[in-house]
């Protein structure tokens, strides 16, 4: 009865661990980039950021179709991008106005 018991609880605290592992959270809201300051404005604050982990210029040679939206949030979701979500809503903005998806 002690084996039965003992395995039990093992069992119990082995699925109580695995339950937390397949949890995920919801993306980083980016919103629309409407209503945004100028290029001017916002390309120091994507430089900056955006630099921290690549070259600027990768932003220029982008040729992908996915939108500028899905990827910085992607940044700051996956990758830990420091962009609060007004920041992030700026840069959007900066990169569809100067790298428009073709």
């Amino acid at each position: 009865m002690l084996e039965k018991t003992t395995c039990l609880t093992l069992m119990s605290i082995l699925f109580l661990g695995l339950c937390g592992c397949g949890k995920t959270t919801d993306p980083a809201p980016v919103a629309p980039a409407n209503a945004v300051a100028s290029t001017e404005d916002t390309k120091p604050l994507f430089e900056q950021s955006c630099s921290k982990c690549h070259a600027n210029s990768r932003a220029e040679q982008y040729s992908g179709k996915e939108p500028w939206k899905d990827i910085v949030a992607r940044m700051i979701d996956k990758h830990g991008a420091k962009v609060s979500a007004d920041d992030a809503t700026r840069i959007v903005a900066h990169l569809d106005k100067t790298y428009p998806q073709k």
